[in-house]
Formats: structure tokens, C-alpha cells, sequence
């Protein structure tokens, strides 16, 4: 049984590695609990690892901001930026889109701009100027100047070490195999590797949360959506800012690196070099020099939907002691969210 560094420290076990239990464990102690952080793999190994990773106001209409964690999500990002040493793979190039016709994309900057954010319209020439590599060009954009693109492995890595600096634990892999619970109340986690008592278990293990919460008896209502992530290598930048169109979604990850993400059609089961194909093919057509992009990679990961669209995070309702922490977009709420645990969880 793991046992406590001290006898005064409240100890909280945190499920799950990716972005979201890196963010929150990084947050608990610096609010000085004692922290394990438990994996069945390695940071980032599950749909954090597949994830686009914009961090911003990203294509979700204006609406979608009214969220509370939604609307700080970007501030929240911002500072945790300044706490950690490690380097994430940032990039400040802001955001393009368009829609279907100019009118609908009319709609979504006025709407943004309505709502007090930050977005742009762009002319066709002066996207042009922006995006040389565009070979089909609209005659209106959008354009999110604040909006940024992070290395999701290297931000949830960083995280992660940031809260090990400070004294949390993290144990992978260990799977979870039951919820330690005592008049109702859950005491911590039985592993394959032993008991760990602690006073909150936050489940921040995406869609595998919902099983954990049903050994308590919590139902959680998340749906798996599935995502493809495709990297290609490029030997020059194709693009400047993160680009979502009618037809693809691509930013660099880095100079020789270009990110696409696309949707998983209804019944896919084949190859994910499948939807790379009919991507590239996409690519080719609208972008000058996309015929050198070579493909390194291709997966199908499930991103954690609750229904409502809403995160689910706070005390699962009716079970002291778990904690549920399950949203998407992950990356972009990861801040807030790991503030709002903290919060939550005040000494």
C-alpha cells in the first residue's frame, strides 16, 4: 500500500495521464495536496495524443463561449504557460476559416464579435497575403489572431513534470481495478499493484471514466466520438496559421510537420491510411506543395463527448470522495479545468 510522505498532507489520487490529469495534478499541488497520478500507459498515450491541440476560439460558434470554463479557458492557458519550464511546441500563429458561402461566414465573425472576442474578417487578398500556399482562395475569412496550436504530448509531459517537481507521484502503468468505498463514501483505488487510500479520487481518464464511475454506482453520459489525427512530414512550412475549411483542417505542428484532423465517418472500422488517402488528395488540390507531403502517421483515437456538450466536471453527484473531470476539447479546457479541481478541492 502506498503510504503518506506526511501525516498532516491530504492525499488525492488522480485516473488518467493525458492532458486533463496532468493539468489537474500540476494544480493540486501547487495547492499543496499530495498527489498520485495513476495510468494504465503513458502520459498522453490515449486521445490526447491524437488531438488537433487548438488552443483557442477554434471553429465552435460564438455561443459555445458562454460556458464558464469555456470563456476563461484561454486566459487559464495562458498563465499555466508562464508556470511550466518545459517546452510544448507553441505556436502563436492564429486561426482561418471559412464556411460553405460568405454569408455564413459573415454570420460567425459577427457573432464572435458581438460577443466580444477577438475575430477579424479577412478579404480574399488579404488572405492571400496571409496563406501564399492557398491555390482556391473565398472572398471572405475569419480570422482569430490569439488562437494558437501546442504540441499535446509535449504540453501534457510538461504538465505532468511540472506537478512531479513539486512532489506528486505518478505511477504507470497501473491499471485500476476498483474503487475503494466505506459507508458510501469512496476511500481511494485497489491497483494491480495494491491499495491507495486517499480522500478524493478524480476520474480524469476520458471516455474510460465512465467505467471507473459505474464501480461506485455513478453514471456517467459520455459518448466515444472518434477522431483521426494524420501527420505528415512536409520539407518546408505549407501553412502559416491554423486553417479550417469546408474541405480540411490542417496547422504545422512544426516547421516539417503538418497536422490534419478529420472527422471518423459513421461504421468506419478500416485502415486510418485509409482517410489519409482522401485527406492528401484534399490537400493536394488546395494547397501549392502539398504533393511533397509524405504520410507518418495515421490514428483513431475517442474523444470523450458528455452529452449536452458541457464538461462534466465537479463531485459526482451523491458519492463523496470522486471527483469526475471528463470534457472535450481537452487541450483547450485543460487549464481551466485543472484550476477548477484545485478550487474545488481548497484545503
Amino acid at each position: 500500500m502506498y503510504t503518506s510522505r506526511t501525516a498532516t498532507s491530504r492525499r488525492i489520487v488522480v485516473v488518467g495521464a493525458g492532458v486533463v490529469g496532468a493539468s489537474v495534478a500540476h494544480h493540486l499541488v501547487r495547492a499543496g495536496h499530495e498527489v498520485v497520478v495513476l495510468d494504465s500507459g503513458y502520459p498522453a498515450g490515449g486521445v490526447t495524443g491524437a488531438s488537433f491541440a487548438w488552443v483557442g476560439l477554434a471553429k465552435s460558434s460564438a455561443d459555445v463561449h458562454t460556458e464558464p470554463l469555456r470563456a476563461r479557458a484561454m486566459a487559464e492557458f495562458d498563465r499555466v504557460v508562464t508556470e511550466i519550464s518545459a517546452p510544448i511546441g507553441l505556436r502563436r500563429c492564429g486561426a482561418i476559416t471559412w464556411e460553405e458561402d460568405d454569408s455564413a461566414t459573415n454570420r460567425f465573425v459577427a457573432a464572435h464579435q458581438d460577443a466580444g472576442h477577438r475575430m477579424e474578417h479577412l478579404s480574399g487578398p488579404e488572405l492571400s497575403v496571409r496563406e501564399p500556399a492557398l491555390v482556391q482562395v473565398p472572398s471572405t475569412a475569419a480570422f482569430a489572431p490569439d488562437d494558437l496550436g501546442v504540441d499535446p504530448v509535449a504540453y501534457t509531459r510538461s504538465l505532468l513534470q511540472s506537478a512531479q517537481q513539486s512532489g506528486a507521484v505518478f505511477r504507470a502503468p497501473t491499471q485500476v481495478i476498483a474503487l475503494l468505498t466505506d459507508d458510501d463514501r469512496v476511500r481511494g483505488v485497489l491497483t494491480d499493484h495494491g491499495e491507495i487510500t486517499a480522500e478524493s479520487v478524480v476520474l480524469a481518464a476520458g471516455t474510460g471514466s465512465t467505467r471507473l464511475a459505474q464501480m461506485a454506482g455513478v453514471h456517467v453520459d459520455v459518448a466515444a466520438s472518434p477522431c483521426c489525427l494524420l501527420t505528415f512530414s512536409t520539407p518546408r512550412p505549407l501553412v502559416r496559421s491554423i486553417l479550417s475549411t469546408p474541405d480540411f483542417e490542417v496547422r504545422q505542428l512544426d516547421d516539417n510537420t503538418l497536422l490534419a484532423a478529420e472527422d471518423v465517418p459513421l461504421g468506419f472500422s478500416g485502415d486510418p491510411a485509409e482517410i489519409a488517402s482522401t485527406t492528401l488528395e484534399a490537400l493536394q488540390s488546395h494547397l501549392y506543395g502539398a504533393n511533397e507531403l509524405r504520410l507518418k502517421q495515421a490514428v483513431i483515437a475517442d474523444r470523450p463527448m458528455p452529452t449536452g456538450g458541457r464538461p462534466l466536471v465537479g463531485p459526482a453527484p451523491g458519492v463523496p470522495g470522486l471527483y469526475l473531470a471528463v470534457a472535450h476539447p481537452a487541450v483547450i479546457l485543460s487549464a481551466a479545468i485543472g484550476s477548477q479541481v484545485a478550487s474545488d478541492h481548497t484545503l
